[in-house]
């Protein structure tokens, strides 16, 4: 579940709140900032940096996506100069634990996330990884990186339904990407195993009966007793779609059983199917259906 954010938001000096607030960044957003399991989003502002300041050591992976307009960008990690004129679009990464300082020549917007190093271990051992180390770097390309972060942000601004559940399923496919494109590692990457036939009827009768709950990427793969990167694999190996999208197309059907064979309001239709509002349910129908709940209740009915 999203944690508020007075309280996710709270920490000690090793906390992502303690390194934005050195670095003198302020929320761009109403809601600037949530944490799921395993990672947290924030986005922020900050002003121009033209003196180097030491940031305190995080205890997480720190990857950044500049939104605002380009900047020259100094970082010093663990001794290291990196240095480079960051575009928007472009990402930033910086390992956990390292020692830190930066500079920069203009105010700047960015999109972070702050990993959980132990999501990504997990990862490499689940999918016969050696020991594996993120590489700093600045001014890094990578378009599906790109749209991890944007969509973890469009949760800050709209939180959909399951947003710990596609939360979750984001950081495990970000997991993977990381192991394959930006860490060193050793050994190779084995092929998952798939779901059977009586796995899967559990994790069916276990998502039919909490539709109505926020249902979290871990609640899935605990009914199968697998670890969440592991599950996650294989069930995309299995089923051809990834968690998040089978469960919309779950609470899809059964948002079009209550329309077709029930009376009732579209309000009630939402909270039946797992939505926090109308509106969102509404767009989300609409998006997989072509049309509106409404217009398919009438086309349902002739």
């Amino acid at each position: 579940m999203t944690t508020p954010e007075s309280t996710c938001w709270a920490g000690g000096e090793n906390s992502p709140r303690n390194w934005v607030r050195t670095l003198g960044g302020h929320g761009a957003l109403p809601c600037s900032y949530t944490e799921w399991s395993g990672v947290s989003v924030g986005c922020f502002r900050f002003g121009d940096l033209s003196e180097r300041v030491a940031a305190p050591r995080i205890g997480r992976h720190y990857i950044s996506l500049t939104l605002g307009e380009p900047v020259e960008v100094e970082g010093i990690l663990d001794d290291r100069r990196h240095q480079a004129r960051v575009a928007p679009g472009q990402l930033m990464f910086m390992a956990a634990g390292q020692s830190n300082e930066w500079r920069w020549d203009g105010p700047t917007e960015e999109a972070q996330l702050f990993v959980d190093p132990s999501v990504i271990e997990q990862a490499a051992n689940d999918s016969g990884y050696g020991q594996v180390a993120l590489r700093s770097q600045i001014a890094v390309e990578d378009p599906s990186i790109r749209q991890i972060v944007l969509a973890l942000v469009d949760e800050l601004r709209a939180p959909g339904p399951s947003p710990a559940m596609m939360a979750q399923s984001a950081v495990q496919y970000l997991a993977l990407h990381l192991l394959r494109r930006h860490c060193t590692r050793r050994g190779d990457l084995s092929r998952p195993g798939t779901l059977n036939g009586h796995q899967i009827s559990r994790i069916e009768g276990f998502a039919d009966a909490h539709l109505q709950s926020d249902i979290a990427l871990a609640d899935l793969a605990a009914v199968v007793h697998m670890s969440q990167f592991h599950f996650a694999r294989a069930f995309k190996m299995t089923t051809g779609q990834s968690p998040h999208r089978w469960l919309t197309a779950r609470r899809m059907a059964r948002a079009q059983e209550l329309l077709r064979a029930t009376a009732l309001p579209i309000i009630e239709v939402a909270a039946e199917t797992g939505f926090q509002s109308q509106s969102h349910f509404g767009q989300v129908f609409r998006r997989w259906s072509g049309h509106s709940p409404r217009q398919w209740r009438n086309l349902a009915r002739c």
